[in-house]
């Protein structure tokens, strides 16, 4: 089972997630969505050893601006609870892994939105499977970026413009992309291949 953590203020009216549902539908895995911390903390207590991977979704809320804790404790308990599960984080479910383990997010000066080139600076990540090109286009939609990634995480994928689209921990199979690899026909791959790491364990 993939539990997908749901960032968006309305699932039925977002425009990436359901693509990501799509995405996992088409893989034909089984996968839960928890939109609330309560329904995390009841997922967690009925399936927590049928998890195979977490997915912390994109959504609109912005870590630079002043949030409370209630919208973001879904994702910090996920990640607190299921230590030895794949994680991937997509946007700003990227933004708060990179948050939540002492990493820095900070504004930008205009959002980044619509198809973007982004370079592959390791081509040995498991999540980087069947990607052959160096380069790679990507749906970006995000107002916020990494300025300092965590301790003991690796710098995957940038942008032209030096920011960082994505990361990596080894050790405890976490990634994250700033982009949506959901978002064009040629990154979903990149959400196959973290369903395989997944289903590998």
């Amino acid at each position: 089972m993939i539990l997908l953590i749901d960032n968006t203020k309305n699932l039925e009216g977002a425009f990436m997630t359901p693509k990501l549902l799509a995405c996992l539908e088409r893989k034909g895995v089984h996968f839960i969505v928890a939109s609330t911390r309560t329904d995390v903390n009841t997922i967690l207590d009925t399936y927590n050893k049928e998890i195979k991977g977490i997915i912390l979704s994109g959504g609109p809320l912005c870590l630079s601006e002043e949030l409370t804790i209630s919208l973001i404790n879904k994702n910090i308990a996920v990640v607190l609870r299921l230590k030895n599960v794949p994680i991937l984080g997509i946007c700003f479910g990227f933004q708060l892994l990179v948050a939540s383990y002492g990493g820095n997010i900070v504004s930008m000066d205009k959002e980044s939105k619509g198809v973007k080139k982004v370079q592959i600076l390791s081509h040995n990540s498991l999540i980087f499977k069947n990607i052959k090109n160096e380069y790679i286009d990507v749906f970006q939609s995000h107002k916020d970026k990494v300025n300092d990634v965590p301790p003991n995480f690796d710098i995957i994928a940038i942008d032209e413009n030096n920011i960082i689209q994505g990361i990596e921990n080894k050790k405890f199979n976490i990634w994250g992309f700033q982009f949506h690899p959901e978002g064009l026909e040629s990154t979903i791959q990149l959400i196959y291949n973290f369903l395989d790491i997944c289903y590998a364990q």
